[in-house]
């Protein structure tokens, strides 16, 4: 259930006269008794249950601009790695993986070192092995 059906399902239990512990047993631990309890308060105050700020931490650094500057950064180099991309833009190595992961659908890679071998050393190593 979304919080604005929760909301709704409370308001209707609290017009109907409900107690607040029986509608919080009626939801079977979707939401807190003390949210409950919080909402039925707001209720009576102010009729309707309002909630000022949205639910969950605020997002300071996966923003549309910080985003858009890493997309930039990378059009203009594209092999560059995720702690010096996050060193040159000032936030942290796990947000801008968050970032080329989640918003960019990028994913990480790190370059490997392949010897270069020639049929003579192909054939050591196989005389060797033998």
């Amino acid at each position: 259930m979304k919080s604005k059906d929760l909301r709704q399902l409370v308001l209707s239990k609290h017009e109907s006269g409900d107690s607040i512990a029986k509608f919080f047993r009626d939801l079977n631990g979707a939401i807190s008794y003390d949210t409950v309890k919080r909402w039925c308060n707001m209720i009576e105050k102010t009729g309707a249950i309002q909630l000022s700020v949205p639910p969950g931490p605020p997002r300071f650094i996966r923003t549309k601009q910080v985003i858009e500057k890493v997309k930039n950064r990378l059009k203009c180099k594209k092999k560059v790695s995720s702690r010096i991309l996050a060193h040159e833009l000032s936030i942290s190595r796990t947000s801008v993986r968050r970032i080329l992961r989640n918003d960019l659908q990028y994913h990480a890679y790190k370059m490997r070192v392949v010897p270069l071998l020639k049929d003579e050393h192909k054939a050591k190593r196989k005389r060797f092995s033998n």
